[in-house]
């Protein structure tokens, strides 16, 4: 258990399958992943991240990803690009999105730790799919993942 309110097999199966849910399945994942990424204990500090999205972000930086890959379907690209735009206000969890590059070494795919910025990327990664995403999506698709990109402030 992450939170101990959800498990994050349960998050990443989620975002894989977020497109294959019903129009309201989807809408409540959405309050889901929201809620579950913003949880803190009362016990916790206010500067502190929610514990959802640090275990994420540290150990199973693949559910963010997979919420990017929302964009490959007309039917999750909203839900994941408004759960995406919260989440990419934290710096750790935009540097999962930007230095994704696959399997390979100083990716982020083990995590924000396990991460080398002096790398030099393939461009097969997550980040780089934005771009065709917002060229070659439909005006939907193209439109919240550019919102999406514009709205982290960075980009990334």
């Amino acid at each position: 258990m992450v939170t101990g309110i959800i498990d994050e097999d349960l998050l990443y199966l989620l975002a894989v399958n977020l497109h294959k849910l019903p129009f309201e399945s989807r809408k409540d994942t959405q309050v889901i992943f929201s809620y579950v990424f913003r949880f803190r204990p009362p016990t916790a500090t206010a500067k502190s991240d929610p514990l959802a999205l640090a275990y994420v972000i540290e150990k199973r930086p693949q559910v963010l990803v997979e919420l990017c890959r929302g964009y490959d379907h007309k039917e999750s690209a909203t839900p994941a690009g408004t759960v995406l735009r919260e989440i990419l206000k934290n710096e750790d969890a935009a540097a999962i999105i930007l230095y994704d590059d696959g399997d390979a070494q100083g990716s982020s795919t083990r995590g924000v730790a396990a991460i080398n910025k002096d790398r030099q990327q393939s461009g097969n990664g997550v980040f780089w799919m934005f771009f065709d995403w917002i060229d070659k999506s439909s005006f939907e698709v193209a439109a919240d993942a550019f919102t999406t990109f514009r709205v982290s402030g960075r980009p990334f």
